[in-house]
């Protein structure tokens, strides 16, 4: 069964398994948002998703979150 996140964007992430759900999230994160996500912090969004139960929506933008200037 496919793997689904969804943006407040309206960006649907979607992937076979966890590990290209992470990679779909970090590329849309960064090409539609300008945001750097580790892998970590991708596979978290789609954790706490899952784990609240809810149809899963993130990549909201977090200050804490390093965007492509910093990241240079």
């Amino acid at each position: 069964m496919d793997k689904v996140l969804h943006c407040d964007c309206g960006f649907e992430a979607r992937a076979a398994d966890e590990d290209g759900l992470v990679a779909e999230v970090q590329r849309h994160a960064r090409e539609a948002h300008g945001m750097v996500l580790s892998h970590d912090e991708a596979l978290l969004l789609a954790f706490r998703a899952e784990l609240n139960g809810e149809a899963p929506t993130a990549i909201r933008h977090d200050p804490t979150t390093r965007t492509d200037e910093e990241e240079r």
